[in-house]
């Protein structure tokens, strides 16, 4: 396992950090303003090669931070983040996981905050809390729940500072286990709201909790292990107040 947690997308995966993904939506700041004065071909060349920066950067931190090179891998994702598009959210998450690899707490968590706020600020939060089968207790291993603390921390600040309001959705896996009881989505969700209020007591008509549907697994696998973990999950959807 210690040699799978080199990986940094095996990492986005298992923190569940959705923003990671290269295959996510991109958000508002994909588009890059044009002045009125420019050619749009050439915006368009200078967005394009922008973009090309910024995914050779990740590429060659993913390979450095793979091969355990963290302290190099930095630069790179310090560099790609400071492209303005959908790369930019990646490369602040990469950082944190960095910084968490590296066992820097504060650092890591300035670099969660960063990120945190880049992603309120297009209007999403793409975080995952995952948990045992069966139950409203976090994922037991402490290499993927241990930041939970410091992310709902943040999370109640930032939402706070934003004044958004925030919709927590609770899934369940398709195995037995975690189809019964029923109200087990709900649970999770509600469960992660009042750590939030406890948090920030401002928060309180501001965080609704609610069950997705249950066709909506992430793996489907039923193993009720960490290859299905996903499938057990509550995830944020920020919106206006």
């Amino acid at each position: 396992m210690k040699r799978i947690l080199r990986s940094t997308s095996t990492l986005c995966l298992l923190l569940a950090l959705a923003a990671c993904s290269s295959t996510g939506q991109p958000g508002p700041d994909s588009a890059v303003t044009t002045p009125a004065e420019s050619d749009p071909t050439e915006a368009d060349a200078t967005t394009a090669a922008a973009q090309s920066r910024a995914g050779d950067l990740l590429a060659e931190g993913d390979r450095l931070q793979a091969l355990g090179r963290c302290r190099e891998a930095l630069p790179r994702y310090g560099m790609a983040a400071l492209e303005a598009g959908p790369k930019r959210g990646q490369a602040l998450a990469a950082t944190y996981l960095c910084h968490w690899q590296l066992q820097r707490p504060k650092t890591a968590e300035e670099s969660f905050t960063l990120f945190l706020r880049h992603e309120l600020d297009q209007g999403r939060l793409p975080l995952r809390l995952l948990f045992q089968p069966g139950e409203t207790r976090y994922l037991a291993d402490a290499r993927i729940s241990a930041p939970y603390g410091m992310w709902l921390r943040r999370i109640a600040d930032a939402t706070l500072a934003s004044r958004s309001c925030l919709t927590l959705h609770g899934h369940a896996g398709p195995s037995a286990v975690e189809q019964y009881p029923a109200e087990l989505p709900l649970r999770r969700a509600q469960a992660v709201q009042r750590q939030l209020e406890t948090l920030a007591p401002a928060l309180k008509d501001r965080i609704k909790s609610v069950a997705a549907a249950p066709d909506e697994p992430a793996v489907g696998s039923a193993s009720d292990d960490l290859r299905d973990a996903l499938d057990r999950r509550v995830e944020f959807a920020p919106h206006p107040c």
